[in-house]
């Protein structure tokens, strides 16, 4: 299959995937925002938070290595998934272990919740584990509809609470236990993944730990370095809910995290598209023509990300006035510099495809880490002086420091085009467009499409070879399709 098509039709699966799981998520939204507090909603906020943070860490990123090397060594997947799931059921009872941690002030009364969040947690490192297994064995087409499974039954009980007017912060939980949990009972069965972890477990068995030595070694030589990235990365976009949470209260956090709902869903649309591409970048790793390829579809990706930035900034009180109810919808103007900084970070995760694909993963730790630390630093010192602006300035310095670091280096392993000469203004100009409406001089709405028609006017190039591509490649798969 050509490489476009191919990357073309795999963003179609995971389209459908992230559709039905975060179309769903799009209507909880209004429900979270209209039936909890603004201190509950960012205790919930949270116990997420916290969980994307763990996830990598007590698992040893062990999802992201099964992924890589099912792909490159299809003899060994019953072994990789037999270890993959152990590692993963083991890091829950770690997890389990954290209890007296999260009673600390900062994670807002976290502790309170452990039993639940532990079971929260589980839920959730699974199902990615099965969902990167899927996506490894070829059984693309499942995920979606585990997704959808798992998104429906989540907003059943969702509507559940909400409608027998019980829903609080144990009935979130529940609701999120239950629905992942049905996902993973889905991949086990359907797709055949116990069966699969089942015969691992038999050929690991019989051999001796010498033997077990060529499997294990290299999967955890290419999964370490990815787990201090996963920790500064988490640093980097998260850690400022613990210093809004200390230094302002868990209310103030409950705001932050509203406002980044709305850039959260340019996010999960993007998450669509890398999940795809990293199939297609991993398969034409060392080919002639990898640096052509790279450079089209980055040439694509960073007009298409920026021109979306820009408009929904010029949106985004449309935007707020749909998704954020009651005290929630004070937070909307810090949207558009949430967005900016989502923006560069997913920019960032492109060119670190650079390293995974070549097995270089160090440089992604290292780079991540600086931005880690920027965050780190700036956040409580922005804080004091611009409040929750200030913590969205330092998100914003810090993801474009790891973007320029990785847009750099990662010429040491696949030099191609990156087309800087339009990525910067435009995001020069998406920073002007994020201070208009923080700040909301006379005359800011009227200057804030300006703003997003100059982006236009700079990305029009790359957006007309957008859209001749997709022409191209949709003709090219219906004509499959129908033949």
């Amino acid at each position: 299959m050509n490489k476009y098509k191919e990357l073309f039709v795999n963003t179609l699966y995971f389209l459908l995937n992230t559709f039905a799981t975060k179309l769903i998520s799009f209507i909880l939204v209004p429900l979270y925002t209209s039936s909890m507090s603004a201190a509950d909603y960012g205790l919930t906020d949270m116990s997420q938070t916290v969980i994307s943070l763990l996830t990598p860490l007590v698992t040893l990123n062990i999802s992201e290595a099964v992924l890589r090397f099912i792909l490159e060594d299809k003899d060994n997947t019953n072994k990789y998934i037999c270890i993959s799931l152990a590692m993963t059921l083991f890091s829950v009872l770690i997890v389990a272990l954290l209890g007296p941690l999260f009673n600390v002030d900062a994670f807002g009364g976290l502790g309170s919740y452990h039993a639940w969040f532990v079971l929260a947690y589980a839920s959730n490192a699974l199902f990615l584990l099965c969902g990167n297994v899927a996506r490894a064995v070829g059984e693309i087409r499942l995920t979606p509809i585990c997704a959808a499974v798992a998104s429906l039954v989540t907003l059943i009980f969702t509507f559940l609470f909400v409608w027998i007017g019980q829903f609080d912060i144990v009935e979130y939980y529940i609701s999120i236990i239950i629905g992942p949990s049905v996902g993973v009972l889905l991949y086990l069965s359907i797709g055949k993944q116990l069966n699969m972890a089942l015969h691992g477990l038999a050929e690991v068995a019989e051999l001796s730990r010498r033997e077990l030595q060529p499997t294990l070694l290299p999967l955890l030589r290419y999964a370490l370095p990815l787990i201090p990235n996963s920790l500064f990365w988490w640093m980097g976009t998260s850690i400022n809910r613990l210093f809004i949470t200390g230094q302002i209260g868990i209310a103030a956090s409950g705001l932050f995290s509203a406002a980044g709902k709305i850039p959260s869903l340019i996010n999960t649309a993007y998450s669509v598209f890398q999940q795809a591409w990293q199939l297609s970048a991993y398969k034409e790793s060392g080919r002639s023509k990898t640096p052509s390829f790279y450079s089209a579809v980055f040439r694509a990706v960073q007009a298409g990300l920026t021109l979306l930035c820009g408009l929904i900034s010029v949106l985004s009180p449309w935007f707020a006035s749909v998704l954020l109810k009651g005290e929630t919808f004070s937070a909307w103007p810090m949207i558009p510099m949430l967005l900016l900084a989502n923006t560069m970070s997913m920019l960032s995760m492109f060119f670190g495809t650079v390293y995974t694909s070549t097995m270089n993963t160090g440089f992604i730790m290292r780079s991540t880490l600086y931005g880690a630390v920027a965050c780190t630093v700036m956040t409580p010192l922005c804080i004091t002086q611009n409040g929750l602006y200030g913590a969205c300035f330092a998100s914003v310095v810090s993801q474009g420091l790891v973007l320029i670091l990785r847009g750099v280096d990662s010429k040491k392993y696949l030099s191609f085009d990156a087309g800087w000469r339009r990525l910067a203004p435009s995001l020069g100009i998406l920073f002007i467009q994020s201070m208009l409406v923080a700040l909301r001089p006379t005359g800011w709405d009227r200057l804030s499409i300006l703003c997003f028609i100059a982006i236009v006017i700079i990305q029009m190039p790359s957006l007309i070879y957008l859209l001749s591509r997709l022409v191209g490649v949709t003709k090219s798969y219906l004509k499959t399709r129908n033949s």
